[in-house]
C-alpha cells in the first residue's frame, strides 16, 4: 500500500534574539566604547601631565 506523505506546516524557527557583537552595528558600539575608554585614559594622561598633577 502506498504511504501518505507527511508535508511540514511548520515554518522554520526565526531567531528573535542576535548577539550585538554579531551584527555590524553591534560591532561599532564596542569599538566605540573601547576606543572611548582607552581615549578617555591617555587625555586624562597627558592633561595631568601638562597641569603638573602627575
Amino acid at each position: 500500500m502506498a504511504k501518505t506523505e507527511e508535508k511540514q506546516t511548520t515554518a522554520p524557527k526565526k531567531k528573535h534574539y542576535q548577539n550585538p557583537s554579531e551584527t555590524w552595528w553591534g560591532k561599532v558600539v564596542v569599538w566605540l566604547l573601547l576606543l572611548g575608554m582607552v581615549g578617555a585614559i591617555i587625555i586624562g594622561f597627558i592633561l595631568s601631565v601638562t597641569s603638573g598633577n602627575a
